[in-house]
């Protein structure tokens, strides 16, 4: 046996007892043990199969290995009806006759066959890639999301290399040789950007910060913005300034538990450097003679809190759509009562990207008590239906493609802190009352990519989630039942999400967040 392979044994066994040990205190439920007995042998079958769980994309041989099976066998050639644009000082397009146009660098080396690859149609289309060093050598595979605007204008994830309709092209005549500017002016066209899920290309070089181009261009459109180079030096983040005050109304759901209700206020209170805000507390039937006493002097001391009694069994989409009648704003917070505000200009930075037409919601990223990360956006059809980002990583851990460190589309991110204008909430009807605690908030994001919005994941705003990381789901067999037939609504009514996720590459394993997939995966 393989030592990879005895690693990838080893690290399954570990996962199966820090799951029983540590989220379910050595207690499942039935129906969680089967489903989770199923993905161990599948894991296991992978791994006998494979060698591996997953493979590690930073490492060389294991790419060779996963590219080896998975990938398309390269032939070379060009489609007919595609001429090939290398780059030059400025776009020429004389003498070109063919219906699409192959943009290319000089430092990308073009290998697949992509009369075997491209979509019949499309105004632009794009692929994965890798990196060739000088002796021939791939590694460092950029697996990407499909059509991210967000995040093209954090860098420029498309890469140098992309297929282009020439009548499109021909807007850029004669301008000096900038796909990164061409792609940007596209995206805010109405043009069809296709992804193509496979590495049709190399490139020598890697990616290099561009914010100069973005600057450029973000105040030829109009667009009032300020631009940061992020730490890793390639990444931008743009904060957009908000246009006008808008009232943003901060909906929090709670029962009793006023220690926990008063941290989160206060730290709102304390921080907020947005001065335009109400707070809509939405008491689920508090009982406790100290929470109605908090409750009391709270909305007494401050003009802009409110709270809203809600005395009605629990339901997480029942309690939000109610308060939220009672609110005012133009634009609404989502926030659960056991987190805490860390960025004091948080609200600010939220409104920029929520008072854009094509936004539908903005999520932020939470970290646990120890600073590990509980959400950083979430990946649709991970476990199985849907599951966060980076769960449980260091809170320095750095993304896959600038994750972590630039704003980025997600297909939707949670409602324990989530930005959305009244205007899509009220186009979509607020939340969906049938999902009374699972899935209320994945099942709005998903609504608005339908409805063709954008959902950004924002790694710059920052708050604590005091949500206990062994908690589990509650093994009461009323709440279990309740669990599986929420898995179940959701499984029925969003199948082709959970089978790709339009934000996170089927190259990647839906378990281990960017990580190679082996086989069929680990679902």
């Amino acid at each position: 046996m393989t030592d990879l392979k005895k690693k990838s044994k080893l690290e399954l066994i570990k996962k199966a007892f820090r799951i029983w040990a540590k989220q379910y205190h050595f207690y499942i439920p039935r129906e969680m043990l089967k489903m989770y007995i199923r993905k161990f042998m599948h894991e296991r079958r992978n791994i006998a199969k494979y060698g591996c769980r997953y493979f590690e994309p930073e490492d060389q041989e294991q790419y060779a290995k996963w590219l080896s099976y998975r990938q398309p066998a390269a032939r070379g050639k060009l489609r007919k009806d595609i001429s090939r644009l290398g780059a030059s000082e400025t776009l020429d397009l004389s003498g070109i006759e063919t219906d699409y146009v192959l943009v290319i660098s000089d430092s990308c080396h073009s290998y697949a066959d992509l009369g075997f690859i491209l979509p019949k149609d499309g105004d632009v289309i794009y692929f994965d890639h890798d990196h060739r060093d000088r002796t021939g050598t791939r590694s460092d595979p950029v697996l990407k999301p499909d059509f991210a605007y967000d995040t093209l204008r954090s860098f420029n994830y498309i890469g140098r290399c992309f297929v282009v309709k020439t009548e499109l092209m021909k807007q850029f005549e004669g301008e000096r040789w900038n796909p990164y500017r061409w792609l940007l002016k596209l995206s805010d066209q109405s043009v069809d950007i296709r992804h193509v899920s496979a590495i049709a290309y190399s490139d020598e070089k890697g990616f290099v910060c561009e914010a100069d181009t973005l600057k450029q261009y973000l105040a030829e459109s109009g667009t009032k913005a300020n631009v940061r180079i992020n730490p890793d030096r390639i990444s931008c983040t743009v904060n957009y300034e908000v246009a006008g005050e808008p009232l943003v109304s901060i909906v929090i759901p709670t029962r009793d538990g006023a220690d926990m209700l008063k941290t989160c206020v206060d730290s709102i209170l304390a921080k907020t450097t947005y001065g335009n805000y109400e707070i809509i507390i939405a008491d689920n039937g508090s009982e406790k003679p100290e929470t109605l006493d908090y409750l009391s002097v709270l909305t007494q001391e401050h003009a802009n809190i409110r709270t809203v009694r809600i005395d009605a069994p629990f339901n997480y989409s029942y309690i939000n759509n109610t308060a939220v009648k009672e609110a005012q704003g133009e634009y609404l917070v989502l926030l659960n009562n056991d987190t805490a505000v860390i960025t004091p200009d948080w609200l600010e930075q939220m409104l920029g990207y929520a008072q854009r037409d094509n936004i539908g919601s903005v999520g932020v990223k939470l970290y646990y008590e120890d600073d590990t990360i509980q959400h950083a956006g979430v990946i649709i059809g991970k476990g199985g239906d849907a599951g966060h980002r980076w769960y449980q990583c260091a809170k320095d851990q750095k993304g896959y493609l600038f994750t972590l460190e630039a704003p980025n589309d997600v297909a939707c991110c949670t409602a324990a802190c989530l930005m959305t204008s009244r205007r899509c909430w009220e186009q979509l009807g607020g939340l969906n009352e049938e999902l009374t605690v699972q899935y209320n908030d994945v099942d709005y994001g998903i609504r608005l990519l339908k409805e063709g919005y954008f959902n950004v994941f924002l790694p710059c705003v920052e708050l604590y989630h005091y949500e206990s990381k062994s908690r589990g789901i509650d093994t009461d067999r009323k709440a279990v039942r309740r669990f599986f037939e929420e898995v179940d609504w959701f499984k029925r009514t969003y199948p082709d999400y959970i089978a790709h996720d339009p934000f996170y590459n089927d190259g990647f394993d839906k378990n281990y967040d960017y990580r190679l997939i082996a086989g069929t995966g680990s679902n």
